[in-house]
């Protein structure tokens, strides 16, 4: 048999069988031996039993290949019928074990998987296997009995679309590592699906060492482009007891023939695979690490024992051949809890009942669990098919377009001052080159290419210098030279000035003419670097540190440990509309010496040691702003975004948006750590509530400074808008058109919201390393020219550069200096540093604060008058309106006076609705302020220690700048809520006195309707009196007057029977069709039918007489229809807009209004009359 390994090619056995005239499928399965698999016989089904797979004796089972590849391969690509597969699922055991055995060593019972069943029914990917059908070779032509595979009879019983392959590592020998058997896997996985054209998912199964096997497996299909694919289209992980930290029994050198009978390995693990179990090892952390940057993409499983396995080993007193007294047996768990378990959000754990060697065969005592967790991967499969077969994966390359700004400090040697004064040299290089190239490599590139003028103060436009080629650093640069000063690293000297200046003089300038001489700075004179990322996303946070512990040699696991940095990471479990976000504080660690260097999996062959250096780290939330399409642009994203599931595949038009701030989003949401997205006030005031979108959109600021409603366009006036947000949602329809046919139309496009100003809460991320590197994290608002004087307001970077570099008053000596001045700025960058009248909170909550006091002092004045006037009303009611008693009169009067009473409270209600939003966003502000008041106290309590405090002159007077701003911003918020305080408790007042005055009327207009209904009973009597006296005449009369015979005796007229014998019947069938027509249900339906039919007849006949209209006429009855349906629609937009009372919009139509002098500040004319002012009365001053 030919098996394929690492550099094996399958060309000649294709090739071979296409000689013969074979078949296409008959050449698959000549490609299927090249992987190590055999052949099938051709036109039969193979029968096998279970026990042929099972060993002669312990220590030589059946799978002595010593080759990787696939044992067994269930399915296939484009197959024929069930063959017909779109998912690969790969099982990957213990190095050693048998590929099969392993999942079906406990045995499952016969009906295990009897499909469909009542819950799995309804899937629409359920389909019936084959009891004892083999689709595929298997090793040695031994096959297992397909009921009890549960990896394979039952996922492909819950999903015939996987096709599922047993993966063999190779023979077991000194030196092999987990490295080695990664890139092993990942070359058997390039192999088997090179040439499948479209993109298949990708899951795996992995038990115990398989398990980190295949971890570093998609740690390396990151970092190297060949494989990048394979993790792309990975989906889900599944753990069986897999030792993520180590374990002390499989490290022990003593249980290695113990753990080997077991696991049934070909042979115990060799001492190179034993030393990296071993648990807290360097290696192991490293992998697990890495592992849980990707994992975010990934549904991950993980299953841990719960049985103890019997194990056996030797004392030191004895050895396997000195007999059994000293042999010790005894049962524990091979691999713990902890260490079973990933710890991360995203994972989903089991316990199973079984141990260590049996887990990944569930057994007949865990069908539940197996059930559960087959029903759960069979989901995720089919939802990574369905984004497998509508996308095609785009890479968003985001390294290539986020920049990372590095700003050198240096002393300015040319300053005639007497201090000295530094001078800035700073440049923007993509992510991507400065994890190649370092900050050294591109701050040197940026002084080669520098202009003939001395430092410049830097904007956002993108560089007009040509992107310089990759450099690929080979070795560890070394860290200059550095002295201990009080506590602290100080450069000593950087560099040869003479090189440098020499290299610079000879380099041809990019901007500046060829005679034009350049003044480049002495590297022996660089203070500090400034290193800034404009997102706080963890990952790069760790990218960024990762290379500067490469090239500055130094050690930053402590700086990123659990303790200072994972614990501070808050995120919400239930709510996806929380943004996650990083608890405020300031500590400082100490420099201690490492204990040893370890090998980073970050990058192969690169060694991290060094020193741990003294860091200043600090969270700190400050306020900014952003507009409410943009906070309704990213809330839509964010949805849709967590509806595709995934980043991958991305979308193409998700790839070509031009936001990055919006890509960035889609490929890092739902990482461990996650991605800090701009959070609102309400987001930072109440990060436990499910969902603040309520509380956003009644934001005060964009009540306050919302937009008037535009008019409605004229069909020609109508513009599209490049930057509208309806065009960026049309961009990324591809994304989520699936979910936009669901009628879920959450967002309005830009052209119909106004727009307006929200307040934000951003944080900022700061790390000062000793006094020589300043490393900062905080958002930008992304901003463009076409918002006017709204472009860059308030952006924090550049307040930061353009004071240190624009007029030289910050001064700053080293990095905790410009930690300080960067904290100042940020907690008065948005209240103090905004020009645009939007952006001054403080006088916009005063002025809205003032509107609300003068209307609530109007209301009470009018409320005033309108007691007096009612008080007239009455008087006037009694003397000169002689109809006014009747009832039509008194029900306008009550009704108009109740209209007025539901106008006067909506209008108060709503401002005390104000008041208390008011108070409530004032508080939050209050908690924002007393945050950053206690953060920058610990950072200054920091500054004044004795190791420090030589280095923090400057950097305290910052400090103290801004404790002395944030002290006034809480006094001023503290006035503010008295003031809410006092007008709201007026209003509640006016309220209750209101209540009492609709009281008074209710009793007014109840004495008037009891006058009325005296009068009206008058009116009663008198009628009664007149039918009591003349009933009896009037009957009289009329018998006397009729016709009879007893009256007339001649007889030729009816007799009184006659007549009786008439009316009486008739009298009687009258009365009692009447009653029932009255009270029977059945007669009422009868009667209602035939109304209906009849109007049906009638408007058939209308249609048909229509026919006959002319064209005038039936385009009279059009628009009288339009008028009413107009009319229609008046009446609800009424109706709504009574409901959905803006205060804010009434009061900018008041100040329209013309002003009016008070009455009683007129005077009074000749007749009586108060006298008018009219519009022009100032001319007569």
């Amino acid at each position: 048999m030919e098996n394929r390994g690492r550099d094996g090619s399958a060309s000649k056995t294709e090739a071979e069988s296409h000689d013969r005239g074979s078949s296409p499928s008959q050449a698959s399965q000549a490609t299927a031996v090249d992987r190590g698999v055999p052949k099938e016989p051709q036109g039969r089904s193979i029968d096998f039993d279970l026990d042929a797979l099972k060993p002669d004796r312990v220590g030589n089972p059946c799978h002595a290949d010593s080759d990787p590849g696939f044992a067994h391969v269930d399915g296939d690509v484009d197959g024929p019928g069930y063959n017909d597969t779109k998912v690969d699922i790969i099982a990957v055991p213990c190095p050693g074990a048998d590929p099969v055995q392993t999942w079906i060593r406990d045995p499952l019972p016969d009906h295990s998987f009897d499909f469909p069943t009542p819950d799995n029914a309804g899937l629409p990917t359920v389909a019936k296997l084959a009891g004892k059908a083999i689709l595929s070779p298997a090793v040695s032509g031994h096959f297992a009995r397909a009921p009890h595979m549960w990896a394979r009879q039952g996922i492909r019983g819950f999903v015939s679309t996987a096709r599922v392959m047993l993966y063999r590592h190779r023979a077991l020998a000194d030196g092999i590592d987990l490295e080695g058997l990664a890139m092993d896997l990942l070359d058997q996985i390039q192999q088997l699906r090179q040439g499948t054209g479209r993109s298949r998912p990708l899951f795996f199964i992995a038990h115990s060492i398989g398990g980190l096997v295949v971890k570093l497996a998609l740690v390396r299909a990151t970092q190297l482009a060949e494989y990048r694919e394979i993790m792309y289209n990975c989906h889900g992980v599944s753990f069986f007891a897999t030792p993520h930290r180590g374990s002390s029994y499989m490290s022990m050198k003593n249980l290695r023939e113990s753990i080997r009978q077991l696991l049934h390995l070909q042979r115990p693990l060799p001492e190179s695979l034993v030393r990296e179990l071993r648990v807290n090892n360097s290696t192991l952390a490293t992998i697990h690490e890495d592992f849980v940057d990707i994992m975010s993409e990934l549904r991950v499983w993980t299953f841990y024992e719960t049985l103890d396995s019997q194990l056996s080993g030797y004392g030191a007193g004895g050895s396997a051949g000195l007999g059994g007294d000293s042999e010790v047996q005894f049962g524990a768990p091979l691999v713990s809890i902890k260490s079973a378990l990933l710890d991360v959000w995203e994972e989903d754990v089991f316990s199973v009942e079984s141990d260590h060697a049996n887990i990944a065969s569930f057994g007949p005592r865990n069908l539940k669990t197996m059930t559960t967790y087959l029903k759960d991967l069979t989901a995720a499969i089919i939802k990574a098919q369905d984004l497998s077969d509508r996308y095609t994966h785009t890479p968003l390359k985001l390294k290539d377009h986020v920049k990372v700004e590095l700003v050198s400090f240096y002393e300015d040697p040319d300053a005639e001052m007497e201090e000295s004064t530094i001078r800035l040299y700073s440049t923007k290089t993509h992510l991507g080159d400065f994890l190649i190239k370092g900050p050294e490599r591109c701050l040197e590139e940026r002084l080669g290419r520098a202009p003939s003028r001395q430092g410049s103060i830097l904007t956002n436009r993108p560089s007009a210098f040509p992107h310089s080629p990759d450099i690929v650093v080979t070795g560890s640069s070394a860290r200059p030279s550095l002295e201990m000063e009080g506590g602290l690293n100080v450069p000593h000297v950087i560099g040869s000035p003479g090189q440098a200046l020499s290299a610079s003089r000879n380099h041809p300038s990019s901007s500046g003419s060829q005679g034009s001489t350049r003044t480049l700075p002495n590297p022996s004179l660089k203070k500090f670097m400034w290193i800034h990322l404009p997102f706080t996303n963890p990952l790069w946070v760790k990218e960024i540190f990762g290379k500067l512990a490469e090239t500055q040699g130094q050690n930053f696991e402590k700086v990123f440990s659990k303790e200072n940095w994972l614990s501070k990471h808050i995120q919400s479990r239930d709510s996806k509309s929380q943004p996650s976000y990083v608890k405020p504080s300031c500590s400082y660690i100490p420099a201690e010496m490492a204990p040893s260097p370890r090998t980073s999996l970050a990058s192969p062959g690169r060694t991290n040691a060094g020193n741990s250096p003294n860091c200043l780290s600090l969270f700190l939330p400050y306020l900014h702003f952003d507009t409410y399409c943009n906070i309704i642009r990213r809330r839509d994203f964010i949805h849709h975004r967590l509806k595709h599931g995934r980043s991958s595949p991305v979308p193409e038009d998700v790839a070509s948006l031009e936001s990055l701030e919006m890509r960035v989003i889609w490929q890092h949401l739902g990482f461990d750590p996650p991605l800090n997205c701009r959070r609102t006030l309400d987001q930072f005031g109440y990060p436990s509530l499910h969902d603040t979108n309520a509380r956003d959109d009644d934001q005060m600021l964009y009540k306050l400074t919302m937009e008037d409603a535009r008019p409605q366009l004229k069909p020609r006036d109508r513009r599209p808008n490049r930057h509208s947000f309806s065009s960026i949602r049309a961009s990324i329809k591809g994304a989520y058109s699936e979910s936009s046919s669901d009628g879920d139309s959450e967002s309005e496009t830009e052209s119909h919201l106004r727009d307006g100003k929200l307040l934000m809460v951003d944080q900022l991320w700061l790390w000062a390393l000793d006094t020589t590197t300043l490393t900062t994290f905080f958002p930008k608002r992304e901003s463009s020219l076409k918002e006017g004087t709204l472009f860059q307001q308030a952006d924090l970077r550049n307040s930061v550069y353009n004071e240190l570099n624009g007029d030289l008053t910050g001064r700053t000596q080293n990095a905790l200096d410009l930690a300080a001045f960067i904290a100042l700025h940020a907690v008065t960058v948005f209240l103090d540093k905004s020009s645009h009248p939007d952006l001054e909170i403080f006088r916009i909550f005063d002025e809205a604060i003032g509107i609300l006091a003068e209307r609530m002092t109007s209301n009470m004045k009018k409320f005033r008058s309108q007691t007096f006037t009612t008080k007239a009303d009455d008087s006037l009611f009694d003397e000169h309106d002689p109809e006014g008693s009747n009832i039509n009169s008194i029900k306008k009067r009550h009704k108009r006076e109740l209209e007025r009473a539901e106008r006067d409270n909506r209008e108060n209600t709503s401002a005390l609705l104000e008041l208390r939003d008011m108070e409530d966003e004032l508080t939050t502000l209050q908690k924002l302020f007393d945050t950053q008041d206690s953060t920058i106290r610990v950072m200054q309590g920091i500054y004044l220690r004795p190791e420090l405090h030589g280095a923090t002159t400057d950097g305290r007077r910052y400090l103290d700048e801004a404790l002395e701003h944030l002290s006034e911003y809480k006094q001023t918020t503290t006035d503010m809520l008295k003031r809410v305080d006092t007008t709201r408790k007026d209003y509640e007042k006016m309220l209750e006195m209101a209540q009492r005055q609709a009281q008074v009327d209710e009793v007014r207009w109840s004495r008037l309707q009891t006058e009325l209904a005296s009068s009206q009973n008058l009116s009663v009597m008198i009628f009664t009196t007149f039918t009591v006296v003349f009933l009896p005449l009037g009957f009289f009369t009329s018998l006397f007057g009729m016709n009879t015979a007893e009256w007339d005796g001649e007889g030729n007229i009816p007799s009184l029977g006659t007549i009786g014998a008439i009316s009486l019947p008739c009298s009687i069938f009258l009365i009692f069709a009447s009653l029932v027509a009255a009270y029977s249900s059945r007669i009422q339906g009868v009667v209602k039918a035939t109304y209906k039919n009849t109007r049906k007849m009638w408007k058939a006949g209308r249609s048909f007489m229509g026919k006959f209209e002319t064209k005038k006429a039936k385009l009279a009855k059009q628009m009288r229809k339009e008028e009413q349906r107009r009319e229609r629609r008046e009446r609800i937009a009424r109706r709504q807009k009574e409901r959905t009372y803006d205060l804010w919009a009434t009061v900018k139509e008041q100040r329209s209004l013309q002003y009016e002098i008070p009455v009683l500040n007129r005077r009074r004319s000749k007749s009586g009359r108060q006298g008018v002012v009219g519009r022009k009365s100032w001319m007569a001053i």
